[in-house]
């Protein structure tokens, strides 16, 4: 026959309903926390791809006029922005000319992610690419290109949750984190200023050693 301590033991060896509760509240709170953390992983993903995507398109315009020696305005490839969408227009067909046949648009809608321009570039932005790949704004040929890639909205930088696509006046495409400070290019001190032109010279002139 069992004795009262006995009786004791048992009925303190099983779980009590607030002890359940509370294993479930922390379980609930670590599942939570992984959702969100999980969240936060596919925006920036996508945000990276958007980033990438709009990079491709630039360094694939700059390409192509290199490739064709447009040194004609009128040919020259670009890359359209706007806050959604990136439109890559190259000659694509090679018949000489730029036109909607050769446009290829990515639309970013519904993926909660934004394009924007610094504070001196207005959407929609074109990039356009001259014949030595260097890179000048539709409108505003003296502003270098600098684009933002968001979550969401840009606000104020630097934003972790952004990326910077900086374009150098040489055509050099770059891809920053929203943290970085973007560098701002001038003309080397002590240089003089040589006009903007399409012009390629290719002629070359040996002059024999006496």
């Amino acid at each position: 026959m069992r004795n009262a301590s006995e009786h004791n033991k048992n009925d303190q060896s099983g779980v009590t309903i607030v002890e359940l509760l509370v294993v479930c509240i922390v379980i609930a709170i670590i599942a939570a926390f992984a959702f969100m953390q999980r969240g936060t992983a596919d925006a920036q993903l996508k945000r990276q791809n958007v980033a990438q995507v709009l990079k491709s398109a630039l360094e694939r315009a700059r390409f192509d006029s290199v490739k064709r020696r447009a040194d004609d305005p009128a040919i020259q490839a670009r890359v359209l922005i706007t806050e959604t969408t990136i439109t890559l227009t190259t000659d694509r067909n090679q018949d000489g000319v730029l036109d909607t046949a050769d446009d290829q648009v990515n639309n970013i809608g519904g993926q909660n992610i934004v394009i924007s321009g610094n504070v001196d570039i207005g959407l929609p932005a074109t990039v356009i690419f001259n014949q030595r790949g260097e890179a000048s704004l539709s409108g505003a040929p003296s502003t270098s290109p600098i684009f933002f890639v968001c979550n969401g909205g840009c606000g104020s930088m630097p934003n972790p949750n952004a990326n910077i696509i900086l374009v150098t006046p040489t055509g050099t495409v770059n891809l920053l984190p929203g943290t970085s400070s973007v560098p701002f290019f001038s003309p080397p001190s002590g240089l003089t200023t040589v006009p903007p032109t399409n012009a390629i010279n290719n002629t070359a002139v040996v002059t024999p050693t006496p």
